[in-house]
């Protein structure tokens, strides 16, 4: 397998929580990146004490970089400028990656080389939960068209390797955007023809938590812009007519109380 270069990236605000469990996840994989770039978002509690701690036995290079909070997409840009490698890999402070993530993320860009971007396949976790060690299931590989992103994002945004030369065509991350700021990415660079591809092992854990925005009384706020991003995405990717009513019905199913979409699901 040829080199694949990997700088991973991570911004993080008060992430003192979880910030050694993710951070260890990158340090213990298989295929070890050239190093990680972190980006410490105006945080007010132990965040920076944790990483400097962590960069002293850290078995790879650990640029910290501190701001006094310039938010999200900012932070993530400032990241990619200070990362060295051709493949750039996110994490975020409260996900963790099963060890062998980006070995299999390496192997697929060396059996498709028109690979632009690619992710694997997802576990949750709520609150301190730990998933699973293990990924369950053979290799697989999955190319990812414009109509995989037709009723969802199917991209969780711990998951992702993805090329320079990707984010130095479509821009970046939008420093206009607040929230949900990586389907934008995917958007723009499904418009300029890159190639995306899925490993369907369940290679990253997600962790939902209650300190998140959607959890802690911001739901209508992120659900409407989840509603705009949807019905932006439908039109930029010119998706079939028929697809346009599922960011109403979402929007509608998401703002209803908990206990009755519980109910529901059961």
């Amino acid at each position: 397998m040829d080199q694949v270069d990997v700088s991973v990236i991570m911004t993080v605000k008060n992430g003192e929580k979880f910030l050694e469990s993710s951070l260890s996840s990158v340090f213990y994989q298989t295929y070890l990146p050239q190093e990680v770039v972190v980006v410490n978002d105006g945080s007010d509690d132990n965040t920076w004490d944790i990483l400097m701690e962590l960069r002293s036995t850290a078995p790879i290079p650990v640029q910290l970089v501190n701001t006094q909070g310039i938010g999200r997409s900012k932070a993530l840009n400032l990241a990619v400028s200070h990362a060295k490698c051709r493949w750039l890999a996110n994490i975020d402070a409260d996900d963790k990656w099963l060890p062998e993530k980006l070995e299999k993320q390496a192997l697929t860009i060396g059996i498709f080389p028109d690979a632009e971007l690619v992710v694997t396949a997802s576990q949750t976790v709520y609150g301190d939960g730990e998933g699973e060690t293990q990924a369950k299931g053979g290799f697989a590989i999955t190319p990812m068209g414009r109509e995989s992103f037709y009723i969802r994002n199917p991209i969780n945004h711990s998951s992702i390797l993805f090329s320079r030369r990707l984010f130095d065509e479509v821009g970046g991350y939008d420093e206009t955007m607040t929230r949900q700021v990586d389907i934008d990415l995917w958007i723009r660079a499904l418009q300029r023809g890159h190639t995306f591809y899925r490993v369907d092992l369940p290679l990253t854990i997600k962790r939902l938590h209650d300190a998140q925005s959607f959890e802690v009384g911001n739901r209508l706020g992120y659900t409407f812009n989840s509603f705009k991003i949807s019905l932006k995405k439908l039109w930029k990717l010119n998706a079939p007519f028929y697809y346009f009513p599922i960011p109403f019905v979402k929007f509608a199913y998401n703002n209803i109380p908990r206990s009755i979409r519980r109910h529901l699901m059961k």
